[in-house]
């Protein structure tokens, strides 16, 4: 299990490092309601991502059971397209990003989240993860990657697990930090990590995009084996 986990722990660690889901969790905690309005996110992002890393695991396990070999190819050549992509979205956003000076767009969702229900913030979680045109990718990556590996029943969920944990440790470690800590001793601390966030959005999802598309693409070169 563990090399398996090994392998997806880049796709895993860029999710987690994703910066719009983090401005996300920042916002939601700074509400009146942080602890609350944290779990509801949390529980959205968890869900979302380990139903649809399970499911993919799975769909790619019952297609391995009758052609291992195409279903390994399959793998390959879906890390090598994801990198690919990953390349060209890092070109295009390094051609887009703001001018010497100029603000960084702000994302719409910042505006409206601190504003939501919990069931809104529900939402907002799982779409954080489903609807998110660079997370999509990596989690068809690393699903289809576990369930291409040959794992027992048991050693693929704990895989599927462990991706998930660490997924979303930028999420639910800002989360159990507030309810240790309180919001009060946390506002100043979360309002510098928003304003951070905000100012270096463009370059953070740049040098995340380059890595991985490397990584990616050195995966998916084993298709030429």
């Amino acid at each position: 299990m563990w090399p398996v986990v090994g392998a997806v722990l880049p796709q895993a660690m860029a999710i987690a490092l994703s910066p719009v889901p983090m401005i996300c969790i920042v916002l939601v905690l700074m509400s009146p309601r942080p602890v609350r309005a944290g779990l509801s996110f949390a529980v959205g992002w968890v869900g979302a991502l380990a139903i649809a890393v399970g499911l993919v695991a799975w769909l790619t396990d019952t297609v391995a059971e009758d052609n291992g070999e195409a279903a390994r190819d399959g793998v390959d050549l879906l890390q090598l397209a994801v990198g690919v992509l990953f390349a060209v979205l890092a070109v295009r956003y390094w051609r887009r990003r703001p001018e010497p000076g100029a603000p960084p767009p702000r994302p719409a969702i910042v505006d409206r989240i601190v504003t939501m229900s919990a069931l809104g913030l529900v939402l907002t979680g799982a779409g954080a993860v489903l609807a998110n045109f660079k997370n999509l990718p990596l989690v068809l990556s690393a699903g289809s990657y576990i369930g291409g590996a040959g794992l027992g029943t048991a050693s693929a969920i704990g895989a599927v697990v462990v991706f998930v944990v660490v997924a979303s440790l930028t999420v639910l470690v800002p989360l159990l930090a507030i309810a240790v800590t309180g919001a009060e001793k946390s506002a100043r601390t979360l309002k510098s990590v928003e304003t951070w966030l905000l100012t270096n959005l463009n370059t953070i999802t740049i040098v995340l995009l380059t890595v991985l598309s490397a990584v990616m693409i050195g995966n998916g070169l084993d298709l030429f084996r």
